[in-house]
Protein backbone atom coordinates (compact mmCIF):
# COMPACT_ATOMS: atom_id res chain seq x y z
CA UNK A 1 0.00 0.00 0.00
CA UNK A 2 0.85 3.35 -0.39
CA UNK A 3 1.32 6.38 2.63
CA UNK A 4 -1.54 7.27 3.76
CA UNK A 5 -3.12 9.82 2.01
CA UNK A 6 -6.54 11.92 3.04
CA UNK A 7 -9.57 10.03 2.41
CA UNK A 8 -12.80 10.41 1.44
CA UNK A 9 -16.35 9.99 3.66
CA UNK A 10 -17.97 7.82 0.99
CA UNK A 11 -16.77 6.96 -2.19
CA UNK A 12 -17.89 9.35 -4.78
CA UNK A 13 -18.60 8.17 -8.28
CA UNK A 14 -16.55 9.15 -11.15
CA UNK A 15 -17.65 11.71 -13.31
CA UNK A 16 -19.87 11.93 -15.98
CA UNK A 17 -17.82 11.90 -19.29
CA UNK A 18 -18.60 15.08 -21.43
CA UNK A 19 -17.70 14.54 -25.06
CA UNK A 20 -14.28 16.24 -26.35
CA UNK A 21 -14.20 19.32 -28.69
CA UNK A 22 -12.49 18.15 -32.60
CA UNK A 23 -11.06 21.48 -33.20
CA UNK A 24 -8.05 21.18 -30.81
CA UNK A 25 -4.88 19.79 -33.14
CA UNK A 26 -3.87 16.41 -33.89
CA UNK A 27 -0.55 14.98 -32.66
CA UNK A 28 0.45 15.05 -35.86
CA UNK A 29 -0.26 18.59 -36.56
CA UNK A 30 1.71 20.11 -33.47
CA UNK A 31 4.81 22.01 -34.50
CA UNK A 32 7.93 21.91 -32.70
CA UNK A 33 10.53 19.33 -31.83
CA UNK A 34 8.80 16.36 -32.48
CA UNK A 35 10.42 12.19 -32.08
CA UNK A 36 8.87 9.22 -32.46
CA UNK A 37 9.88 6.88 -29.89
CA UNK A 38 7.66 3.78 -30.54
CA UNK A 39 4.79 1.98 -31.85
CA UNK A 40 1.41 1.23 -30.32
CA UNK A 41 -0.50 -2.49 -31.01
CA UNK A 42 -2.49 -0.53 -33.84
CA UNK A 43 0.56 0.68 -34.96
CA UNK A 44 0.51 4.03 -34.07
CA UNK A 45 3.17 6.38 -33.49
CA UNK A 46 4.32 7.44 -30.18
CA UNK A 47 5.86 10.86 -30.13
CA UNK A 48 7.48 12.79 -27.47
CA UNK A 49 8.45 16.89 -27.94
CA UNK A 50 11.72 18.24 -26.73
CA UNK A 51 11.80 22.07 -25.35
CA UNK A 52 15.47 23.12 -24.46
CA UNK A 53 18.65 21.73 -24.11
CA UNK A 54 19.77 22.49 -20.46
CA UNK A 55 21.45 19.36 -18.13
CA UNK A 56 18.33 18.93 -16.30
CA UNK A 57 15.96 16.52 -17.72
CA UNK A 58 12.30 16.68 -16.96
CA UNK A 59 9.25 14.66 -18.27
CA UNK A 60 5.59 15.21 -18.77
CA UNK A 61 3.49 12.14 -19.97
CA UNK A 62 -0.02 12.61 -20.31
CA UNK A 63 -2.90 9.90 -21.56
CA UNK A 64 -1.84 7.02 -20.11
CA UNK A 65 -5.60 5.89 -20.31
CA UNK A 66 -6.05 6.68 -23.40
CA UNK A 67 -9.44 8.06 -24.39
CA UNK A 68 -11.04 7.49 -20.74
CA UNK A 69 -8.69 10.28 -19.70
CA UNK A 70 -8.96 12.53 -22.96
CA UNK A 71 -8.86 15.62 -22.01
CA UNK A 72 -4.92 15.42 -20.42
CA UNK A 73 -3.91 14.32 -24.14
CA UNK A 74 -5.75 17.64 -24.98
CA UNK A 75 -3.97 19.41 -22.23
CA UNK A 76 -0.28 18.26 -23.01
CA UNK A 77 -1.08 19.48 -26.59
CA UNK A 78 -2.08 23.20 -25.17
CA UNK A 79 1.61 23.26 -22.85
CA UNK A 80 3.16 21.97 -26.16
CA UNK A 81 1.70 25.27 -28.13
CA UNK A 82 2.47 26.91 -25.65
CA UNK A 83 6.10 26.18 -25.30
CA UNK A 84 6.65 26.40 -28.88
CA UNK A 85 5.18 30.46 -29.08
CA UNK A 86 7.01 31.25 -25.73
CA UNK A 87 9.97 28.92 -25.33
CA UNK A 88 11.99 30.99 -22.89
CA UNK A 89 9.35 29.68 -20.21
CA UNK A 90 12.15 27.10 -20.34
CA UNK A 91 15.20 27.87 -17.88
CA UNK A 92 18.07 27.81 -19.53
CA UNK A 93 19.59 24.79 -17.54
CA UNK A 94 16.35 22.27 -18.33
CA UNK A 95 15.12 19.88 -21.17
CA UNK A 96 11.15 19.42 -21.17
CA UNK A 97 10.16 16.14 -22.85
CA UNK A 98 6.57 15.67 -23.45
CA UNK A 99 4.64 12.79 -24.24
CA UNK A 100 1.11 13.67 -25.09
CA UNK A 101 -0.48 10.56 -25.92
CA UNK A 102 1.20 6.93 -24.54
CA UNK A 103 -2.02 5.33 -24.98
CA UNK A 104 -2.95 6.44 -28.88
CA UNK A 105 -4.93 3.16 -29.50
CA UNK A 106 -6.97 3.92 -26.44
CA UNK A 107 -7.58 7.54 -27.51
CA UNK A 108 -8.03 6.43 -30.98
CA UNK A 109 -10.96 3.89 -30.01
CA UNK A 110 -13.21 6.03 -27.47
CA UNK A 111 -13.72 9.36 -25.66
CA UNK A 112 -15.39 7.14 -22.55
CA UNK A 113 -14.50 3.65 -20.54
CA UNK A 114 -14.12 1.55 -23.63
CA UNK A 115 -10.65 4.00 -24.23
CA UNK A 116 -9.05 3.17 -20.95
CA UNK A 117 -7.10 0.44 -22.05
CA UNK A 118 -5.02 -0.84 -24.80
CA UNK A 119 -5.51 -3.05 -27.73
CA UNK A 120 -5.48 -6.04 -25.53
CA UNK A 121 -6.83 -5.02 -22.35
CA UNK A 122 -4.16 -3.85 -20.25
CA UNK A 123 -4.12 -0.90 -18.14
CA UNK A 124 -0.92 0.68 -19.28
CA UNK A 125 -0.83 2.19 -15.81
CA UNK A 126 -0.36 -1.01 -14.26
CA UNK A 127 2.15 -2.35 -16.68
CA UNK A 128 5.42 -1.14 -14.29
CA UNK A 129 8.00 -3.20 -13.18
CA UNK A 130 7.24 -0.92 -9.43
CA UNK A 131 5.13 -3.37 -7.30
CA UNK A 132 3.44 -5.21 -10.67
CA UNK A 133 0.63 -7.38 -10.62
CA UNK A 134 -1.13 -9.25 -13.67
CA UNK A 135 -4.27 -8.81 -11.08
CA UNK A 136 -4.96 -6.90 -7.79
CA UNK A 137 -7.84 -6.52 -5.14
CA UNK A 138 -10.47 -4.46 -7.17
CA UNK A 139 -12.13 -2.52 -4.29
CA UNK A 140 -11.96 1.01 -4.99
CA UNK A 141 -10.54 0.65 -8.10
CA UNK A 142 -11.63 1.19 -11.66
CA UNK A 143 -13.97 -1.52 -12.44
CA UNK A 144 -15.81 -0.56 -15.45
CA UNK A 145 -14.73 -2.50 -18.19
CA UNK A 146 -11.98 -5.86 -17.96
CA UNK A 147 -8.20 -4.93 -17.49
CA UNK A 148 -5.00 -6.73 -16.46
CA UNK A 149 -1.50 -5.45 -15.80
CA UNK A 150 -0.43 -7.52 -18.94
CA UNK A 151 1.38 -10.68 -18.96
CA UNK A 152 4.61 -9.48 -17.05
CA UNK A 153 6.53 -5.68 -16.24
CA UNK A 154 6.39 -3.73 -19.54
CA UNK A 155 5.05 -6.64 -21.41
CA UNK A 156 3.12 -3.74 -24.01
CA UNK A 157 4.38 -2.09 -26.47
CA UNK A 158 3.53 1.30 -25.50
CA UNK A 159 5.45 0.83 -22.38
CA UNK A 160 8.23 -0.27 -23.54
CA UNK A 161 8.63 2.36 -26.02
CA UNK A 162 8.70 4.70 -22.90
CA UNK A 163 10.56 2.76 -20.82
CA UNK A 164 13.73 2.29 -23.46
CA UNK A 165 13.11 6.45 -24.01
CA UNK A 166 13.22 7.40 -19.96
CA UNK A 167 16.27 4.45 -19.66
CA UNK A 168 18.23 6.80 -22.12
CA UNK A 169 18.17 9.70 -20.03
CA UNK A 170 18.13 10.79 -16.20
CA UNK A 171 15.31 12.56 -15.74
CA UNK A 172 14.99 14.65 -12.31
CA UNK A 173 11.23 14.94 -12.15
CA UNK A 174 8.73 13.89 -14.05
CA UNK A 175 4.73 14.49 -14.08
CA UNK A 176 2.07 12.15 -15.43
CA UNK A 177 -1.82 13.48 -15.95
CA UNK A 178 -4.51 12.16 -15.48
CA UNK A 179 -8.17 12.36 -14.68
CA UNK A 180 -10.04 12.85 -12.71
CA UNK A 181 -10.37 14.99 -9.35
CA UNK A 182 -8.52 12.71 -6.63
CA UNK A 183 -5.02 14.95 -6.44
CA UNK A 184 -1.40 14.53 -6.64
CA UNK A 185 0.22 11.46 -5.84
CA UNK A 186 3.76 11.06 -5.06
CA UNK A 187 5.58 8.50 -6.57
CA UNK A 188 7.62 5.81 -4.36
CA UNK A 189 7.36 4.49 -0.89
CA UNK A 190 9.96 6.46 1.36
CA UNK A 191 8.96 9.27 3.81
CA UNK A 192 11.13 11.57 3.18
CA UNK A 193 11.50 11.06 -0.91
CA UNK A 194 11.65 14.17 -3.22
CA UNK A 195 7.91 12.99 -5.09
CA UNK A 196 6.26 14.22 -1.69
CA UNK A 197 8.39 17.80 -1.85
CA UNK A 198 7.26 18.57 -5.56
CA UNK A 199 3.97 17.12 -5.08
CA UNK A 200 3.55 20.00 -1.91
CA UNK A 201 4.99 22.53 -4.47
CA UNK A 202 2.54 21.60 -7.18
CA UNK A 203 -0.59 21.74 -4.95
CA UNK A 204 0.89 25.23 -3.63
CA UNK A 205 -0.41 26.55 -6.81
CA UNK A 206 -2.96 24.70 -7.99
CA UNK A 207 -6.50 23.66 -6.45
CA UNK A 208 -5.13 19.65 -6.90
CA UNK A 209 -4.91 18.47 -2.78
CA UNK A 210 -1.73 16.62 -1.54
CA UNK A 211 -1.80 14.14 -0.02
CA UNK A 212 -4.44 12.94 -2.45
CA UNK A 213 -8.22 11.75 -1.71
CA UNK A 214 -7.88 7.96 -0.88
CA UNK A 215 -11.12 5.55 -2.57
CA UNK A 216 -9.06 2.57 -0.84
CA UNK A 217 -7.73 1.10 -3.52
CA UNK A 218 -4.51 -0.97 -3.91
CA UNK A 219 -1.84 0.82 -6.90
CA UNK A 220 0.46 -1.88 -8.64
CA UNK A 221 2.66 -2.09 -11.68
CA UNK A 222 2.06 2.23 -11.18
CA UNK A 223 4.34 4.63 -13.89
CA UNK A 224 5.35 7.46 -11.07
CA UNK A 225 6.60 4.95 -8.62
CA UNK A 226 8.79 3.18 -11.50
CA UNK A 227 10.20 6.63 -12.06
CA UNK A 228 10.69 7.38 -8.09
CA UNK A 229 12.32 3.73 -8.32
CA UNK A 230 14.79 5.61 -11.04
CA UNK A 231 15.36 8.12 -8.89
CA UNK A 232 13.32 10.95 -9.76
CA UNK A 233 11.10 13.14 -8.33
CA UNK A 234 7.54 11.71 -9.96
CA UNK A 235 4.23 12.84 -9.11
CA UNK A 236 0.60 11.77 -10.77
CA UNK A 237 -1.78 15.17 -11.23
CA UNK A 238 -5.30 14.33 -11.14
CA UNK A 239 -6.75 16.76 -13.49
CA UNK A 240 -10.70 18.00 -11.77
CA UNK A 241 -12.72 16.08 -13.96
CA UNK A 242 -12.73 14.30 -17.63
CA UNK A 243 -13.94 17.20 -19.52
CA UNK A 244 -11.75 20.63 -18.53
CA UNK A 245 -7.89 21.08 -18.75
CA UNK A 246 -7.62 24.27 -16.56
CA UNK A 247 -4.56 25.30 -18.94
CA UNK A 248 -4.39 28.27 -17.07
CA UNK A 249 -3.72 26.27 -13.69
CA UNK A 250 -1.45 23.73 -15.10
CA UNK A 251 0.71 26.84 -16.80
CA UNK A 252 1.51 28.04 -13.62
CA UNK A 253 1.60 24.19 -12.69
CA UNK A 254 4.79 24.05 -15.73
CA UNK A 255 6.12 26.85 -14.29
CA UNK A 256 7.28 25.59 -10.70
CA UNK A 257 7.63 22.15 -12.00
CA UNK A 258 10.61 23.60 -14.76
CA UNK A 259 11.91 25.91 -11.54
CA UNK A 260 12.12 23.23 -9.07
CA UNK A 261 15.04 21.41 -7.56
CA UNK A 262 15.85 17.69 -6.37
Amino acid sequence: MRPTWTPLPTRTPWPTIVPPPTQLPTATALPGNRTTIGYSLGGRPIDVYQFGEGPVKKLIIAGIHGGYEWNTIHLARELILTLNAFPERIPPDVTLYIVPAVNVDGYARSRGVDGQMNDRGVDLNRNWPSNWMADWPRSGCWIYRPVTGGTAPLSEPETRALADFITQHQFEASISYHSAALGIFAGGYDEGRPSIRLAEALAAVTTYSYPPFDTGCYYTGQFTDWMADLGAAAVDVELTNHRDIELEMNLRLLDVFLSWRK
